[in-house]
């Protein structure tokens, strides 16, 4: 008999006792919104970044200079880097996409999300290089794919595969960081990777001319999803508590900032800072689409519980019953742009 209709009403469940909470806390968290305890002088957070993009749509946008705390940035190439950043207490927030905070629940690193942004844009693609003869993800069967374990890029991966009728025995894996993926397509030492941007449009700038190109991704196959998430030392002092509140809300206003400012956005952080040519940095900016904001919701924790058990279903971060909810910190949920 199918265990199916049984997992989904657990997962109800425990769903509708994380919105009880929530719904209980309002009135407080309310309050708490209107009246947050002051940032005290001299408070100091580091974020792990990815390209500069955190710390440069912060500066354009203007809210960078209301931070109360000191806020800096380090730029690490992927999510589990990040991650390890925040292990070894280089940084205190790291922005990532939607599977680092599964490893670190995993791990056991008591690491907690306490924000969220989604884009529509497709961010993450399959990615060829010119000699593979994949055209279309059913190619993809037997074929070398580059994969970096616990990023966002595995679980865009997973899905298209599956929509595909695919899974992950059918292809080739080959372990790469994901700063390695468009080198090791130039050099025909992979087939394909689910590569981020820039770094696509800077592959396909001259691969595409030999014939690599990106494949669309199936419906539903990308969450768009990008997570603010912070250590547990940083989380369990009240001062960067206060601090980590402030940025995620500076966080989000820049980001709507962006929304209504494409053109600052392009020039200013993919031409000038990324060294894009202005036609590659309209891709990238349209590949992004728009940010929107949907809190520390319901929706986004059933969201993130499916990609816990597609990656488990895969073979990853087995033999622990993992719950999406125990990933957030709900005293954030509050907060909006």
């Amino acid at each position: 008999m199918s265990t199916m209709p049984y997992l989904f009403s657990i997962l109800r469940v425990r769903l509708a006792t994380a919105l009880i909470c929530i719904t209980a806390a309002a009135p407080a968290l309310a309050a708490g919104a209107a009246s947050a305890p002051p940032v005290p002088s001299g408070t100091r957070l580091v974020i792990a970044d990815d390209v500069r993009a955190t710390e440069m749509v912060l500066k354009l946008s203007g809210q960078q200079d209301a931070l109360s705390a000191n806020v800096s940035y380090a730029s690490f190439s992927s999510g589990p880097l990040r991650m390890e950043a925040l292990r070894a207490g280089a940084a205190d927030v790291a922005i990532v996409g939607d599977v680092p905070p599964i490893l670190a629940h995993y791990a056991g690193q008591q690491m907690k999300i306490v924000g969220v942004i989604t884009s529509d844009g497709p961010g993450l693609l399959l990615t060829t290089s010119p000699q593979s003869g994949i055209k279309q993800w059913q190619d993809i069967r037997g074929k070398r794919v580059g994969v970096n374990d616990g990023t966002a890029q595995q679980a865009v991966l997973l899905r298209n595969l599956a929509a595909a009728g695919l899974g992950a025995q059918d292809i080739v894996k080959v372990n790469l960081g994901v700063s390695e993926f468009a080198d090791a397509l130039r050099a025909n030492q992979i087939d394909a990777a689910v590569v981020k941007q820039p770094d696509r449009a800077r592959y396909l700038v001259s691969a595409a001319q030999a014939g690599a190109l990106a494949l669309d991704n199936a419906p539903g196959t990308s969450t768009g999803i990008l997570y603010a998430y912070a250590s547990p030392a940083a989380l369990s002092d009240p001062d960067k508590v206060a601090a980590i509140r402030d940025f995620i809300g500076s966080w989000y206003r820049a980001h709507q900032w962006k929304n209504d400012h494409p053109g600052v956005w392009l020039k200013s952080y993919l031409i000038a800072s990324q060294r894009l040519k202005p036609e590659d940095a309209q891709q990238v900016l349209d590949s992004q689409g728009k940010t929107h904001f949907p809190g520390l919701s319901t929706q986004i924790i059933a969201q993130q519980q499916n990609t816990i058990e597609l990656l488990q279903q895969a073979g990853a971060f087995s033999g622990k019953d993992l719950r999406a909810e125990d990933e957030f910190d709900l005293r954030f949920a509050d907060i909006a742009p």
